[in-house]
């Protein structure tokens, strides 16, 4: 990689560490794309995974004592579920189509979050269902994130117990992705290269994100977690427009 190159891989690392050190998610919706003005597509795909599993196992792990693990078991145990069903709808549905539905489903998400609409009390099909959509959509568009989202957010789960459940999810959904890429040998050395050289950087991200967090109020994060569901939904839609 050219000197240029590094810089672009290593700030869009840096931004999408502290980002998901502060509200808990986030770090492939954001580094992905920026990797990708640097670095091959695919190898932006392993990067980000690689990383992103080990910012969010820090978080995991930094806040077991908040995380909410009867969450946790539904929405993962399920996602286990759906991950064929996504390959398969993969197989036989165009994926602007697929990209097309899931910027409006996101978009409709955000207006149902964004009207603090109150499902607290809805049954424990709301994991399941939301758990199963998004193995569903990570084996189908690699985005697992916004049902997830939507879930938690729906619960009123306050900032520091939906940051540590969703990043114990995202954890154990990284160990499953990182395991199959490896199986499918889709690890080579460009990649392994670049996450060596954005290690030092994911690490001062965490601890910027760390520092920051405690500054963060419930009502700036609420806002932070639906503009970033904006960008997910954002991104969707043009790759269903542009292909």
């Amino acid at each position: 990689m050219s000197g240029r190159e590094i810089i672009v891989l290593l700030l869009a690392v840096g931004i999408s560490a502290v980002v998901q050190n502060i509200v808990g998610f986030g770090f492939a919706l954001l580094a992905v794309p920026l990797m990708v003005l640097a670095v091959d597509p695919h190898d932006a795909v392993v990067i980000s995974t690689f990383l992103g599993l080990g910012s969010s196992t820090f978080q995991a792990v930094n806040g077991r004592h908040d995380a909410q693990w009867h969450l946790i078991a539904r929405l993962s145990i399920s996602a286990l579920f759906g991950i064929p069903c996504g390959l398969l709808v993969f197989n036989h549905v165009d994926e602007r189509v697929l990209k097309g539905c899931l910027a409006v489903g996101i978009f409709v998400a955000v207006l149902f979050l964004a009207r603090r609409s109150n499902i607290s009390h809805a049954s424990s099909r709301l994991e399941i269902g939301a758990g199963f959509l998004s193995g569903a959509l990570s084996s189908s568009l690699s985005t697992n994130g916004p049902p997830l989202v939507f879930a938690l957010q729906g619960r009123g789960l306050p900032i520091a117990q939906f940051r540590a459940t969703i990043s114990a999810i995202f954890t154990i959904s990284g160990v499953f992705t990182l395991a199959s890429f490896f199986a499918l040998r889709k690890v080579n050395s460009d990649s392994l290269i670049g996450v060596l050289v954005s290690l030092p950087i994911l690490g001062l991200g965490i601890l910027i994100g760390q520092k920051l967090k405690p500054r963060l109020n419930e009502q700036n994060a609420r806002r932070i977690v639906l503009l970033l569901l904006l960008a997910a939904g954002g991104s969707a839609l043009v790759g269903a427009i542009v292909g």
